[in-house]
């Protein structure tokens, strides 16, 4: 009887196993192309991947070629990095990611010349994706400013992005920045990244943002998890997508493109409190501020047809409809409204849904009942205008959907619209099964009533 051929020999350590004994002897992974076990790899950090080369002859070298390198936060030192990417042979990177914290590189010239020559490494392979966390002192090199391959840019860092240089990014699409302080300089970057589509900008400080020389950007997503204590003008007139979350009155649209078509708008959770709780505007311009950038907003989201409001937005909907403020009419034809069932939102909604007579579709997004602290101050500076409202809770604590109180925000969504053709309610947990028969009954008979598709999730 013919014996079978011998195994491959293995070197893998006692951890690791040769792939061929996962799967009863038939080494299914192995057999994979080059390319898909690239594509494995770049979920995982390098290290990992660099351990796969003891299993077999197969593995020996696979990881040297793949194009996506990672090196995300772990404890071992730069030098270590370097000493890794000794052994790399592929020609040209994909993506690329470094991770560096204060206790891998102390602030001092050595480390800071092995972030730059990492950074090098990659630029000297053409990557395309580039993606840095510095969490460590470090001043930008000028060679790191000229770069005609990289198409996609993500840094994260506390240190100043002010290029001393002519910045030349030729094929750069996409642009996140994240804790960056950014100055004048930042003019720079823009005028050298000419094929900028999309810019996000997290918790970034910066005091004005002129985007009118980016002609082909057309996403703006803006997130301000930190309160700047300078006034901030946004000129955008070439976006088609805005994304503005957590902003206060001190960040205004100057311009926004008149080909707005999408948009997803929310406030900082404090900020409805602080238009309440403020004094006579005669005594104290700041509540102005408020109604001014209300106003502005509104004006500026007249075009959008795509429109995501969230809960603290909607709040100061509320109160710019109690106080007076203008509403101009909206194009919208679908809108989310990512909050939950409040009275300090009801009044908001109710006026937005009365000045959008072309909308179609609502899509509602019942999120986590997280601010509560801010609702007494809303209800206490807002009398009921409708007693159907009263029906609303004062505070956001239900857990189940109460089959009354969906029936009643759905008919206030239905009351206000004029042609509504869909109704969407993304009640996730709320929704179960002692709950599911009854609202389901009730959304059939609206449904019926008012000639709209009501769908429960």
């Amino acid at each position: 009887m013919e014996e079978p051929p011998p195994k491959e020999e293995s070197n893998a350590p006692g951890g690791a196993q040769n792939p061929s004994n996962l799967f009863g002897g038939v080494d299914s992974i192995s057999s994979l192309p080059d390319e898909m076990l690239h594509h494995i790899f770049s979920f995982v950090p390098t290290k990992v991947a660099n351990t796969t080369s003891v299993l077999s002859k197969r593995w020996r070298h696979l990881w040297c070629k793949t194009p996506y390198l990672s090196f995300p936060h772990h404890k071992s030192s730069l030098e270590s990095i370097h000493e890794t990417l000794a052994s790399y042979t592929a020609a040209k990177i994909t993506r690329f990611h470094l991770y560096v914290d204060r206790e891998t590189s102390e602030a001092s010239e050595r480390s800071r010349h092995h972030v730059d020559s990492l950074i090098k490494f990659a630029i000297s392979h053409n990557v395309e994706k580039l993606s840095l966390v510095l969490n460590a002192y470090y001043v930008f090199p000028d060679f790191f400013f000229s770069n005609s391959s990289l198409k996609q840019l993500i840094v994260d860092s506390w240190n100043y992005m002010s290029p001393k240089c002519t910045v030349s990014w030729t094929s750069l699409q996409n642009l996140s920045l994240r804790n960056s302080s950014l100055d004048e300089s930042f003019t720079k970057v823009l005028s050298g990244s000419l094929m900028l589509e999309s810019l996000t900008l997290q918790s970034c400080s910066l005091s004005c943002l002129d985007l009118s020389e980016s002609p082909r950007l057309r996403r703006l997503n803006l997130e301000f998890f930190n309160s700047s204590p300078r006034k901030c003008h946004i000129v955008a007139p070439h976006i088609h997508y805005l994304r503005m979350i957590d902003f206060t009155q001190k960040y205004s649209l100057v311009d926004v493109s008149s080909s707005l078509i999408e948009a997803n708008i929310d406030t900082i959770y404090f900020l409805p409190r602080f238009w309440c709780t403020q004094d006579d505007p005669s005594k104290d311009p700041s509540k102005e501020d408020y109604q001014v950038m209300m106003q502005t907003m509104l004006e500026k989201l007249q075009n959008v047809e795509n429109l995501t409001v969230g809960l603290s937005f909607l709040q100061m909907l509320s109160i710019a409809e109690y106080s007076g403020v203008h509403f101009p009419t909206f194009n919208v034809k679908t809108l989310t409204l990512k909050t939950t069932i409040l009275r300090s939102a009801v009044l908001g909604i109710a006026k937005l849904l009365q000045n959008s007579p072309e909308l179609k579709k609502i899509v509602f997004y019942k999120t986590e009942d997280w601010n509560c602290s801010v609702e007494k101050y809303v209800n206490r500076y807002m009398e009921p205008q409708d007693t159907q409202d009263l029906i609303f809770p004062a505070k956001s604590a239900f857990k189940v959907a109460k089959p009354d109180l969906v029936a009643s925000f759905m008919e206030l969504l239905l009351r206000n619209t004029r042609k509504l053709e869909t109704l969407v309610l993304q009640l996730r947990s709320c929704l179960n099964i002692s709950n599911y028969d009854e609202l389901s009954q009730i959304a059939l008979t609206l449904s019926h009533k008012n000639k709209v598709s009501i769908v429960l999730k």
